[in-house]
């Protein structure tokens, strides 16, 4: 009967200390983001110049073509969009009519990217949820030999993993476009950002990363 007690006693003791790491294990405490190297793979679309694509925002001389909000990750898992276009923007001239002048622009460039992994840790220090994502852009566009235009801008997550637990979702939006060239000469610029939602069992985290683009090939991080 004293043994029985004995054992009883244990495993009535020993249940707060396990609840304890449970609980510490299912929240996430930190995030890192590590800027990677711009080589990175990307699965890059096909120029979007279509004129009846979505308007996701103007100006006086410049037109952002393409959704202004979309979903890159949600409920840990990749958004897989068929389309290709819909997917990506395009800041170009704003023109009237059917646009179909749009089709002639030229000297565009290679694609320019840059790569960040992104790291939550719960309480011990252990990964538990973990992507990259990528936003790339071609830049230097023309029409008529005039003005310096921005198109297959995107942002796309790879490598992602999810501990037991958790789950996270990853949007990309374009907040603003401007043109930071004159007006017979005009350069296209948007700002884009990347915000993403962790969740554990028993708490929330959010974080938004932004950058800077241009039509000159600028590509800048607005969080440094």
């Amino acid at each position: 009967m004293l043994k029985s007690l004995f054992i009883a006693c244990m495993t009535l003791s020993s249940v707060p200390a396990f609840s304890q790491d449970l609980d510490a294990s299912t929240i996430v405490t930190s995030v890192e983001i590590t800027r990677m190297d711009d080589r990175a793979l990307v699965e890059l679309p096909k120029i979007p110049l279509n004129p009846v694509d979505e308007v996701a925002m103007y100006i006086d001389s410049i037109i952002a073509i393409g959704k202004k909000v979309w979903p890159i990750i949600e409920a840990g898992r990749p958004v897989i969009n068929t389309s290709g276009v819909a997917a990506s923007l395009s800041i170009l001239p704003r023109l009237e009519g059917t646009r179909s002048e749009l089709h002639s622009m030229a000297n565009w460039s290679a694609p320019k990217v840059i790569s960040y992994r992104v790291s939550y840790k719960n309480y011990f220090g252990s990964e538990v949820i973990g992507f990259t994502y990528t936003v790339f852009f071609q830049y230097n566009g023309s029409l008529q030999g005039k003005g310096k235009y921005i198109t297959s801008l995107k942002a796309q997550a790879s490598n992602i993993s999810a501990a037991w637990g958790f789950d996270f979702d990853v949007t990309s939006e374009l907040v603003s476009v401007a043109n930071v060239g004159t007006d017979a000469d005009p350069v296209a610029s948007a700002i884009l950002q990347v915000a993403y939602k962790a969740r554990g069992l028993l708490n929330e985290q959010q974080s938004v990363h932004s950058f800077y683009v241009d039509g000159n090939g600028t590509m800048q991080s607005l969080n440094n």
